[in-house]
């Protein structure tokens, strides 16, 4: 979709510039126009800075300052989705994709995993039955969902030797995602891929016995799951142990069964990656731990593992059907995962495009570097990953370095609070902006938080949160698609 209003402006200068030297050419009709990237429309219309209204007003641009690309103007495919999802949520309407969404899975299985001393190895039993886990999530997803998803999973063994990271403040161990990212980028290659599920195995005779005499076994083990990215990030990633089967539940019977411990690990830590939805859509949704019931999530009722389905199943498959009860004001809404939610789980479906940002008054442009938490202006453009987050929010990460995006240093709302760049921390309004137009084409970097206080620069020094016009230092940014 074609910015219109900036094009607008571009052929009033154009013809301006062509009167003005007594000419006009039909010469131009081959000249290709560049398409802008696509942006949503915000979700909400309740007041805050993205309600600012900016009519039909193409904005002027100040001399020597040109007009920033139009995210707050431009239609969006993703916009549409999010509203026609939202409308079949709120219909309770179950009618089916015309097509399911196609859903393509890197899952690695690390044979061997290494932390000091300790010697962690996979089986060629283990290898088989990561096999038959792999298929029965597959199967097990795609028939719950009703098939408005077709899952397709490229499993590989990796068999160098790769460390396992302690998890802070805890005796646990994972496998973290920066550590085994050369090997995804490797498998990745030349590949449409939306998740990355990475297992190893720590169980089993065979571990215990080359382990046991070793410090630190049976103190340290590795993360039974974890989630550490989701749809909120370029692309997913959970990591968890793979686990002896049960007796009784291997080989598979029926693959659209999910009868394997393994596997009811790994729906759980992707269903974690589908979380973000509620913010997207600004719909209640359930966090995947809410089989807890009311004490812990409210609205919700409590399941037992083993007891109504193998590890609360029951609980999953009524989320990922949509069907997972919520009682709220008195009446009872059944909520989880509807048909036209399931495009919106695509890998880099809320991605804009990529961009610089770049200081109004040619100070510099706004830099994140690698191995630097801090935000600030350089000579050098660094190229930025723009995401839209819900509610009008956007996330910005710096292209080379997308497990970081900017963030308000502790979350703190407060004048001069320094901000920087941090992984995702949970705290979304602390790592989400809103891009306000500014009436010269240009964008202030606002936060959600009440002050709406903007981020705010000065070469050599490090980006502060400031009230708008109210500090010495650059405010408005040039926002360009790359």
């Amino acid at each position: 979709m074609r910015n219109h209003k900036l094009i607008r402006l571009m052929c009033l200068i154009l013809c301006a510039v062509m009167l003005a030297a007594g000419c006009a050419s039909d010469d131009d009709s081959d000249k290709k126009e560049k398409k802008a990237t696509k942006a949503p429309e915000p979700t909400s219309t309740e007041a805050g800075p993205t309600a600012e209204p900016t009519g039909e007003t193409t904005p002027t641009a100040e001399p020597g300052v040109p007009v920033s690309y139009d995210f707050n103007s431009v239609e969006s495919d993703l916009a549409q989705m999010i509203r026609e999802a939202v409308e079949q949520y709120n219909k309770e309407d179950y009618t089916p994709l015309s097509e399911p969404v196609k859903y393509y899975v890197l899952w690695l299985g690390f044979t061997h995993v290494t932390f000091g001393d300790l010697d962690f190895q996979m089986t060629d039993f283990d290898r088989d039955y990561l096999q038959a886990v792999t298929l029965n999530y597959e199967k097990t997803v795609e028939s719950i969902s009703g098939h408005n998803v077709d899952i397709t999973v490229y499993l590989h063994f990796v068999d160098e030797t790769v460390p396992l990271t302690q998890y802070p403040g805890q005796d646990w161990l994972y496998l973290d995602r920066n550590t085994v990212m050369p090997c995804i980028n490797h498998y990745m290659e030349g590949r449409e891929i939306d998740t990355v599920l990475t297992t190893v195995q720590t169980a089993g005779e065979e571990n215990r016995a080359r382990n046991e005499e070793k410090d630190g076994y049976g103190v340290h083990d590795v993360i039974l799951g974890l989630k550490t990215d989701g749809i909120e990030s370029p692309i997913g990633y959970s990591t968890f142990n793979l686990v002896t089967p049960a007796a009784g539940t291997y080989p598979l019977e029926n693959p659209e069964i999910p009868s394997l411990y393994a596997t009811a690990v790994a729906v759980h830590e992707w269903m974690h990656q589908l979380e973000h939805l509620k913010k997207v859509l600004g719909v209640e949704y359930p966090n995947t731990h809410a089989y807890m019931g009311p004490e812990s999530y409210p609205g919700y009722q409590k399941y037992t593992a083993d007891l109504n389905d193998y590890d609360f199943f029951e609980f999953y498959k009524l989320v990922l059907s949509g069907r997972c009860p919520y009682t709220g004001n008195g009446s009872v809404k059944h909520v989880g995962m509807y048909p036209k939610m399931w495009p919106l789980i695509k890998r880099n479906i809320t991605q804009l495009g990529h961009f610089t940002i770049k200081a109004a008054d040619g100070s510099g442009y706004l830099t994140g570097q690698e191995g630097d938490v801090s935000l600030t202006l350089s000579d050098q453009a660094c190229v930025w990953d723009i995401r839209y987050s819900g509610n009008g929010h956007f996330i910005l990460s710096p292209k080379e370095l997308p497990n970081v995006r900017i963030d308000l240093g502790n979350a703190w709302d407060s004048e001069g609070n320094t901000i920087g760049l941090w992984h995702y921390t949970g705290y979304d309004d602390a790592q989400s902006w809103y891009l306000s137009l500014n009436a010269d084409g240009t964008y202030s970097i606002k936060t959600p938080y009440p002050s709406g206080r903007v981020v705010t620069a000065k070469k050599g020094e490090k980006a502060l949160l400031c009230t708008l016009d109210a500090a010495d230092g650059v405010q408005r940014w040039i926002i360009e698609a790359k």
